[in-house]
This record gives structure tokens, sequence and C-alpha cells, in this order.
């Protein structure tokens, strides 16, 4: 990790902004249940987001609109191309409320920035309050309404057991790809008591936690070992056909010589956020990026803290979460791709960080050699095999 050379002048390639933990409920001011020095403002979350857009729609401001006040970096002519939103877009709470309302008012808010499409991942809180079939269909409408996926090569893989999965890859321009994990794809949210993968899920917490309690299970009351406390019903892990998607999609990259930016909701390095807050088989998605030369970064929420770790030549990036940002502060980052380094400029609550990156990338490559390596379509086309287990290391 570098600091920030305010004088840096080298060309950006493409710059975006990420935003965590919204966790949206038209409910009052409340003390945050798991850390009593925390306040969760609930109405104050979606003025934050407006806020942040304000910040964004600044880059694309001719000159002439921009106060001089502003960082210099405003005008190098690149503005902002899309959002990142690292999940729990609204809060539990809303389901006693009224989740269809709460999801509207959250997702009109990002759609009032047109020029600027957000791209989601799923979190536990969405879980709370939709099954994963709805969920699909929100998120998939808003991408819709903003006509980006033939834009931005938007790829799902193929439809498993004829429903969409919330784990998907697009890429902004030659050279750079973005993958947005399902990180409860294993999980008890979400599903049917009677789905495979909810048995899975149950099997794993009940292991831990020796009892069939959902509220034991969304506690670490019986996980005295540091690295158990990730086996939590709000944490999740990936299933094995997602491992294998994943895998695949590095192997096209690696092959094209891509950039691979990653993002979800839960994290995955211990060192950047607490065990609390980490995928159930983290490991297995770690040496899976660690046998890529593709991928540079990862981002997550959850946590509820910024964080921050370098671990055999990737960025692992961890948000602080809006949802506990006082009004008066702000919780959003911006990040600026260059051609030999990445600019995480945290406003706020949240880091600055100048990630460098360990290989040289190919950012010139035009959009037909994408489409003329055989591999991409094979990809794409491939039937993924399922398995009923996946390993969990402690």
């Amino acid at each position: 990790m570098k600091s920030i050379d305010n004088n840096e002048t080298k060309k950006p390639l493409l710059r975006f902004g990420v935003i965590a933990d919204v966790q949206y409920a038209d409910n009052d001011d409340k003390q945050a249940w798991y850390n009593p020095t925390k306040t969760r403002f609930y109405r104050n979350s979606l003025k934050q987001v407006r806020k942040a857009f304000e910040y964004w729609e600044s880059f694309g401001r001719s000159n002439d609109d921009v106060n001089d006040n502003n960082d210099d970096n405003v005008n190098d002519h690149c503005p902002i191309s899309f959002i990142l939103q690292l999940g729990d877009i609204i809060d539990a709470l809303s389901k006693t409320k009224c989740s269809h309302s709460a999801i509207d008012r959250t997702l009109n808010c990002f759609l009032d920035n047109t020029k600027m499409p957000t791209f989601h991942t799923v979190g536990n809180h969405e879980l709370y309050n939709f099954n994963r079939t709805e969920l699909c269909h929100l998120f998939d409408k808003y991408l819709f309404h903003h006509n980006v996926h033939e834009n931005l090569n938007i790829l799902h893989p193929k439809e498993m057991n004829d429903s969409k999965t919330l784990f998907y890859r697009f890429k902004p321009r030659p050279g750079i790809k973005f993958i947005s994990l399902d990180t409860y794809d294993i999980s008890v949210l979400g599903y049917d008591r009677n789905h495979p993968k909810y048995q899975i899920a149950a099997n794993i917490l009940r292991s831990y936690h020796h009892c069939d309690d959902l509220n034991v299970w969304d506690s670490d009351k019986n996980l005295k070992n540091d690295m158990d406390k990730r086996f939590q019903s709000s944490n999740g892990g990936l299933s094995f056909e997602q491992l294998q998607w994943l895998d695949n999609e590095l192997i096209e990259s690696d092959l094209l010589n891509e950039m691979v930016i990653v993002f979800g909701h839960v994290g995955l390095h211990p060192k950047s956020c607490g065990w609390d807050s980490i995928l159930w088989n983290y490991d297995q998605v770690i040496d899976c990026f660690n046998q890529h030369n593709s991928v540079i970064a990862y981002f997550n929420g959850h946590a509820h803290n910024s964080g921050y770790t370098y671990d055999n030549n990737i960025h692992y990036i961890v948000l602080h979460g809006i949802i506990e940002t006082p009004p008066d502060n702000e919780a959003f980052t911006t990040v600026t791709i260059y051609n030999d380094h990445m600019l995480i400029d945290g406003m706020g609550v949240e880091q600055k960080i100048l990630a460098t990156y360990h290989k040289q990338f190919d950012f010139e490559q035009n959009n037909h050699s994408i489409h003329r390596m055989s591999i991409s379509s094979n990809i794409d086309e491939m039937d993924i095999p399922t398995s009923n287990t996946i390993k969990i290391q402690v």
C-alpha cells in the first residue's frame, strides 16, 4: 500500500464509484445492537447515496461547470462509468414495514443517476426481505432499465435449474473484467428449507453450533475459536458450480491478459476484516485467485469497518458502510484505473490507497480480439458440474 501522489499526471483508463451497506429503512435512528458506540442512521442513508452521486457527477462536468476549489483530477476527462453497490441495499427492518416499498425507493435513488448504472451484489439483508428469484428479477430489471447489458458485455453463467444466478461478470472496456460473486450461494437465507443449498448450509451451521436454532446460528454464542466465528447465518459460502464458473472466467482472462476486479458482500481475507465477516470457504476462493495472474483486487462491505490487506499480488479492500455514517460525514469511494496502478480515493471515513499491479496488462486490445478467442464461447456455453458438498478448512 502506498500513499496517494496528488501530482499523478498519467491518463486514467477507467473510473468507477463504490458504495456499501446502505441498509435503508423507514425507521428512526437506532443504536447498533452489535456495538453500542455506533448508531444506525436508517433514513439518512439515501441522503448519503445522493451525496455520493453529486460528487461523482462532478467528474462529468465541463471545466466551466466545476468549482475552482475541486480536485484537479475532476477535470481529467474521465467521468464515472458505473457504480459498484456491495450489498445490503435495504435493512432487515424493512420486512416488518414494507420490503417492496423500501427497495423500490432505494433502487429509484440509484435510477435517478441515469448516466451511471449501478451493479449490485447480494447481501444478507436483501435475503432477509426477498427470495433469490425476486432479487434476480429486481436487479435484472434495474440493469435493463439502464440498457447496459449489451454495452458493458454483461454475462450471467448458463442458467442453472431454470433460474438466473446472482453472480455474473461484465467488461466495461477491453482489457478489464469485473466479476460479482454471490457470497450467499450456500446459505440458509433466500432459499426454501427443502432446497439442497439450504440443507448444505444448515448442516454446516449445525455442526458448529450443535443445535437447530436459527437465532443461535445468527450469533457467535457457541463459537469459541476466532476462525469459527465466520460460521454464522449472516455469512455464507460459494457453491462448487460458482467456484468452477469463477475459475473458468479467470482462465479466460489469463489468456486474454485482462485485468480482473472481483466484488462481493462478504469478506475473503482475514487480515482485511474480522472473522465474523469472512466467507465460510474463503480459502477456496483465495486459492482460486492465487492460481491466476489476472486478479488484482477484491472489494467487499459487510464488516462495517474500512479494511485493507495485500496478499499474493491481490489487494483486498473493505468499505466502511453508509448505515453507520453520521449525516455530517461521508462513506464512499472513487476508483481510477491507470496503466500501472489503481487509485482508491475514499471520502470521509473511507481510506485512500494507491494500489500497484504485479504485472503489465493489455489495455489496448480491441473488442474483436475477445470474440475471436474460441475459449470465450466455450466457457459461456459450458455445462457446469454440481456438487452436494463444499470443502470447509479450519
